[in-house]
């Protein structure tokens, strides 16, 4: 038996200071259900719609207004999400040139804000967080729960939910994703190919406003 747990770090950094319950649900993003299949290319148009639906839900909930997309931010966050998969380290700081840190992040960005954070994780290929699975043929790709259920890949939609989920019941992460200063979200993708069980996504994430 196995067990393994989603990793995630949040940021929040202010660059200057910003002078009851809805009836909420998960925005429809068409082709949010596909399988990602890393192999042939992560839809990052896809996976920063759907990370965004789930993050105005959980906004929504919390009586909080949603947040408009941003290609910038969206770019940011892929070119630290790809980074992070080949060096297979979650980590706010990196080694790409301009871009090492959040602040270098959003200077590139070009977009204009008073303040700006960052969420980032990692997540398995294969839904194997929150319990212990059994590998029947890693080369396979097969794995499958303590119960004896096969264990599936995620799709746009579960990877998205899983990510937001966790960032939500994280306090720092869950700031970042309720704050009342912030406009705008974009979220990337990279993938480990090689990382253990098949495969890991890791996950970025920049706000502004």
């Amino acid at each position: 038996m196995a067990k393994v747990a989603g990793v995630f770090f949040a940021i929040l950094v202010w660059i200057a200071p910003a002078g009851g319950a809805l009836a909420c649900s998960v925005a429809e993003v068409a082709g949010s259900d596909r399988l990602i299949r890393p192999e042939v290319g992560i839809d990052q148009r896809l996976i920063d719609a759907t990370i965004r639906a789930e993050v105005n839900y959980h906004r929504c909930k919390a009586g909080r207004g949603p947040l408009s997309g941003s290609p910038a931010l969206a770019g940011i966050a892929e070119t630290h999400a790809k980074w992070m998969a080949r060096a297979q380290t979650v980590s706010h700081k990196s080694r790409v040139a301009g871009q090492s840190t959040l602040k270098a992040r959003m200077k590139r960005s070009g977009v204009r804000f008073r303040a700006a954070s960052e969420n980032i994780g990692m997540v398995q290929r294969f839904a194997l967080e929150g319990g212990t699975f059994r590998i029947r043929s890693e080369s396979a790709c097969r794995f499958e729960t303590s119960g004896g259920k096969p264990v599936g890949a995620h799709t746009y939609a579960s990877l998205a939910k899983f990510i937001v989920n966790m960032w939500a019941t994280s306090k720092g992460h869950r700031e970042n994703l309720l704050d009342r200063r912030v406009s705008m979200v974009g979220s990337g993708a990279g993938f480990a190919a090689r990382a253990p069980y098949c495969g890991r996504f890791f996950l970025s994430q920049n706000f502004a406003g």
